[in-house]
């Protein structure tokens, strides 16, 4: 998980070399692996469909291997999922998330630039799910006294290099995430143990969100949007974003249905990318993004791909939200979180459009965790001793 939360180039030989260990694995474990497989097809739907884009791309030959590597993506999360427990696939990214904030310590300085991600938006959300990681193994009375003391000081230090980072809003999704977890150890657990009564809070809930906007939106000449966005460091272009998402548009009307094919746009003699780049101060050739996983895969893989992707986020997502009405545990809270934080981000950033993202690593845990929900469970050891008559 390492090598996926710290994506540095210096570590492909070695992410390649685990993706063939995690192939293996699917041969080795296929009868277990194999149904988990057919049961998450959404998973698949997506990055079957880009590698089909080979067909239509200008690049085959990339568009080929950005295919492979798509699909592959999901496998290894799938490997990992089937193989661990929620609980243990968390607690490894936490142990990621930990080794790569320490690598981080002598790049202090550069924060603000990525520090050793090379890009703050990065940066600041990989602190970030460390930051909630850690948090749910202190508040978790179930887990390790050994790794709730060895996270304690790890939510102070993430939370204080998002701010170094000066991400302000990650800093907002980790204060509400941080009040949401802690809100949901101190009171939400005590609810869940009288019948009906969670029903009833979450629909008071629902019903003073639906009031407090209704309030809102009826308010003349009301500044709240304009006031978040100086509130979280953006401006009312989302610092650049709205032109790059124009150009998206541009191509989407271009090239409708199908796209561009994978590694179809974010070319050196594509015109219209490069002045992308050019606006956004970035040397020619730079595969910049869309900073919006929606339109980049728009743009890549048209409207038909498009409706697949929003396929893969709701089935993950309503399948997480189910799983935590059945099982409101600390554990699917924090993942419920998690979701939610991805969902928003998509917006604005293209996390869960890539390969080997601990952002899409988490999103198809989240499909997959409740298919592990009737497994075994240890509860305990027994000695047995054979009676001799």
């Amino acid at each position: 998980m390492f090598i996926i939360y710290l994506p540095l180039d210096m570590f492909s030989p070695l992410r390649y070399l685990c993706i063939l260990g995690f192939v293996a694995l699917i041969v080795h474990d296929n009868q277990k692996l194999l149904p988990l497989m057919a049961k998450s097809w959404p998973l698949f739907a997506l990055p079957i469909f880009g590698l089909w884009s080979v067909g239509w791309s200008n690049y085959p030959s990339e568009a080929l291997r950005a295919g492979i590597l798509l699909l592959l993506t999901p496998i290894v999360s799938l490997v990992i999922a089937g193989r661990l427990t929620p609980q243990q696939f968390l607690r490894t990214v936490m142990f990621a998330g930990m080794i790569a904030t320490v690598c981080s310590v002598p790049y202090m300085a550069f924060f603000n630039f990525g520090g050793l991600y090379g890009s703050k938006n990065l940066f600041a959300i990989q602190m970030l799910f460390c930051f909630i990681l850690c948090l749910i193994a202190v508040l978790n009375q179930d887990e390790s006294p050994f790794i709730r003391i060895l996270a304690l000081p790890f939510v102070p230090v993430c939370f204080y290099f998002q701010y170094l980072g000066e991400s302000a809003t990650t800093l907002v999704f980790a204060i509400v995430g941080g009040a949401a977890l802690i809100g949901i150890k101190l009171f939400w657990m005590p609810v869940t143990k009288v019948k009906s009564l969670p029903t009833l809070t979450l629909l008071l809930l629902v019903a003073a969100l639906l009031a407090a906007s209704l309030i809102i939106l009826n308010m003349p000449d009301n500044q709240f949007m304009a006031k978040f966005l100086s509130l979280v460091g953006k401006d009312a272009t989302l610092t650049g974003r709205t032109e790059l998402w124009d150009g998206a548009r541009m191509v989407s009307d271009e090239h409708p249905w199908l796209g561009v094919g994978l590694e179809g746009f974010w070319q050196a003699d594509t015109g219209l990318a490069q002045t992308l780049n050019e606006n956004n101060f970035k040397p020619i050739g730079t595969k910049l993004g869309f900073h919006n996983s929606f339109w980049d895969v728009r743009v890549h893989l048209g409207l038909i791909g498009l409706l697949l992707f929003i396929w893969f986020i709701m089935w993950t997502s309503i399948r997480m939200v189910h799983l935590w009405f059945v099982d409101g545990s600390l554990l699917n809270s924090a993942l419920l979180i998690i979701l939610a934080v991805n969902l928003t981000m998509g917006f604005t950033e293209s996390y869960l459009w890539g390969t080997f993202t601990t952002s899409l690593a988490i999103q198809t845990l989240a499909g997959i965790a409740p298919f592990r929900l009737h497994d075994p469970k240890l509860v305990g050891r027994a000695k047995i001793r054979e009676k001799i008559a």
